[in-house]
């Protein structure tokens, strides 16, 4: 393991202004357009006190959703989708891709030209983002363009402001992540923004470094399709992609040559925490030596070298520089800040986690910065907003309770949440009430199973006994709690995986959001690498998954096969529905670690503003005929994902040529006449008989509420 450059080195003389490389940092599509993430500013941070102070951050993310959202975007976008509808209609036999495409069109329905811009308005507003009832409508609309862009990409592939690792397209596969064709098609909704803006950013100064912050897979197609356009634009750039989505194909993609062939146009790779190593490249591009010999650097002419782990001395990094993003183009009335006062976890035992680019535990390992410097950061960043959300694994009881008591110490007026253990001592010790004084509006538990044997199991280093008790000192404080867990571990029972929900069932007064999935396992969690502990067996990988981000397994006495599964088909509606008054619902209010939750607790508190009606007209109902007997016969995401399952047991091809056929065969809808409600909020549904719902009678109206309710599970 590399040991970590302190970044005061005393050998780093602090360099003359203009004798640096001109480097631009980007934070490329598709990610969170609420509040931009924090990798760039730590970066910029570190560099611009080691003297690099020639630079520019871009925002690619926050820059392409802006493009698209101008009312000249949103209309062509409308007009495809009522021509690719248009000619479905038209044609004979459908295909299972237009089944799928034709799903999608139905999106145009109820929206405007400027519909998409209102409603960024709307997440903007001081007062219209905190009714919640406006608020729900601008969401709404976001959820409908979201389908119009996913349009014009890859069936099945996008989902909200994120990409699935496997649909149509195999982000599991080097072979179709290496493919300019395939990566294309994902780029495509972008391609304008990339030719208007972005060309023109990489036009105005000669760059030597371009750099790709990508921290999330659905950002990893659009920095491809970016670093091809840098080597056409500024072919003398050095071209080095970082982040934590890197950091996992290095670790779960064995062949070092495919890797590479995924990243042809970089000229580096920094898999791990990217201060020093970004400091080290600019030198080296400044003095014309090679990149080889950098700390935390992978190169391609060493395709099979021991990947570099560099963990930083966060003591002694400079301040993030906050200042890198023009903060009043996110969409959020008010800024939030991402800070991380503390790196990897102090825990680390979990058997199931398997984070960052760690070989022998299952996370980073824990390293703390003096709280009177996390102090002075928040100084600085309060410049910009008071909003805070500690992005960390977790910090250790100490630390939390001294950083508390610190803030509640100062002049600082912070809101802020983060993810924390469920810590048995919190209400011995009055760390709830500490929170409340220093700030915190919401914390968010890896509660993980209802199970005190499957908790054993995770070595959770929790009693479930425990946690009534710590929800209730948090409640009594006015914090709110979100509850996160899943069912499926190695061996758990249906009953086991029925009290993960009736826990949560029982307490749901005291925590706020609650969110239940299934489990994955990882190959680098300690449940992989030691499977006979937990009485299960390996199953070996499909051919097509090249890139190892998740195992399956099966327990040797039954006959299942565990694959990812979007549901765990043993809980029975009724408990899911117990969990659907608040439920995640990223990058929107739902989740405590995304910024608009956040901005909700801090204006409300535990409390659920409640008003029945939008004050602002966003979007409409909306009633079409379709050449249909049934929209349910039309080909979705549910089919695509059971041909997923089937092609993945049976070791067939998943990748994006596999799927090509498949989606280029009939689908099974049945040919007809049939009127389709599209609400304002949820899916298109059937209208039952010859119903006519387009007039504004009330009995219209109630019908469509009625409808609209029953196909949202409301």
């Amino acid at each position: 393991m590399d040991l970590p450059i302190s970044l005061d080195d005393p050998r780093r003389p602090r360099r003359r202004a203009g004798t640096t490389v001109p480097y631009l940092l980007v934070n490329p599509p598709l990610t969170d357009p609420t509040a931009p993430y924090h990798s760039i500013p730590y970066l910029v941070g570190a560099a611009r006190a080691a003297g690099h102070d020639r630079y520019r951050c871009v925002d690619a993310n926050i820059d392409a959703f802006t493009y698209l959202a101008q009312p000249d975007q949103v209309g062509a976008a409308l007009r495809h989708a009522r021509a690719v509808r248009a000619r479905i209609d038209r044609t004979g036999p459908r295909t299972r891709r237009d089944e799928f495409r034709y799903r999608q069109t139905l999106a145009a329905e109820g929206l405007t030209d400027d519909s998409v811009r209102r409603a960024i308005e709307v997440f903007r507003d001081r007062e219209l983002f905190y009714h919640r009832p406006t608020y729900r409508a601008a969401v709404a609309v976001m959820r409908r363009w979201l389908d119009l862009l996913a349009l014009q990409m890859p069936p099945g592939i996008m989902e909200d402001f994120l990409l699935r690792p496997k649909s149509t397209v195999n982000l599991c596969s080097t072979a179709d992540l290496a493919d300019d064709t395939v990566i294309d098609a994902i780029a495509a909704p972008f391609e304008d923004y990339l030719r208007d803006e972005f060309g023109q950013q990489l036009s105005d100064e000669d760059w030597g470094l371009v750099g790709f912050s990508v921290n999330y897979v659905g950002q990893l197609p659009v920095a491809l399709r970016m670093a091809r356009l840098v080597a056409q634009v500024r072919p003398r750039a050095l071209i080095v992609f970082g982040g934590t989505e890197v950091g996992d194909l290095v670790k779960y993609t064995p062949e070092r040559d495919a890797l590479w062939r995924v990243f042809s146009r970089a000229h580096a790779l920094v898999p791990g925490e990217g201060e020093t190593a970004l400091i080290d490249i600019l030198d080296a591009a400044a003095t014309g030596s090679g990149l080889g010999d950098v700390c935390g650097v992978m190169v391609p002419d060493r395709p099979d070298a021991r990947p570099p782990i560099n963990y930083e001395n966060v003591a002694t990094l400079p301040s993030p520089a906050y200042d890198v993003w023009a903060w009043e183009r996110y969409w959020s009335p008010e800024p939030v800040i991402l800070h991380s006062p503390t790196r990897g976890c102090y825990w680390n035992k979990c058997t199931f986690c398997d984070y960052g680019l760690n070989t022998d535990r299952p996370t980073s390992p824990s390293r703390e910065r003096p709280v009177e410097t996390v102090i002075e950061d928040l100084r600085q960043a309060a410049r910009i907003g008071r909003i805070v959300y500690f992005a960390v694994d977790a910090m250790s009881p100490r630390y939390l309770r001294t950083l508390a008591a610190a803030l509640a110490r100062t002049d600082l007026d912070v809101r802020w949440a983060a993810e924390l253990r469920l810590e048995r001592t919190f209400p011995r010790r009055g760390v709830a009430a500490t929170l409340a004084a220093s700030g915190c509006v919401a914390v968010s538990f890896g509660y993980e199973s209802g199970s005190q044997r499957i908790l054993d199991l995770i070595d959770k280093g929790v009693r479930i006994d425990d946690v009534p008790g710590i929800l209730t000192d948090l409640a009594e404080h006015g914090i709110a709690a979100q509850m996160m867990g899943f069912t499926g571990f190695p061996t758990e029972s249906t009953q086991e995986a029925h009290r993960t929900y009736e826990f949560l069932h029982e307490y749901d007064h005291l925590w706020s959001i609650a969110g239940i999935g299934t489990f994955e396992l990882t190959p680098g969690s300690i449940v992989a690498k030691q499977p006979d502990r937990f009485g299960i067996e390996l199953l070996p990988m499909p051919k097509s998954d090249d890139i190892h981000r998740y195992r399956s397994w099966r327990e040797p006495d039954a006959s299942v096969q565990h694959w990812p599964e979007p549901v765990d088909g043993r809980i029975p509606d009724e408990y899911r529905r117990w969990l659907s008054r608040s439920k995640p619902d990223r990058p929107f209010a739902g989740g405590i670690d995304s910024a608009h939750s956040l901005l909700y607790y801090a204006r409300y508190g535990r409390a659920d503003p409640t008003e029945m009606v939008s004050r602002v007209e966003l979007i409409t109902d909306a009633v079409s005929v379709v050449p249909f007997a049934s929209l349910d016969e039309l080909t979705g995401q549910e089919d695509l994902i059971a041909e997923l399952r089937g092609r993945m047991m049976a070791d067939r091809d998943t990748t994006s040529v596999g799927l090509t056929q498949w989606l280029a065969e009939p689908g099974a809808a049945e040919r007809g006449l049939s009127t389709v409600l599209q609400p304002a909020y949820g899916r298109p549904v059937n209208v039952p008989g010859r119903l006519d719902l387009s007039d504004g009678t009330p009995l219209a109206r109630a019908v469509r509420l009625l409808l609209q309710g029953v196909h949202s599970g409301t």
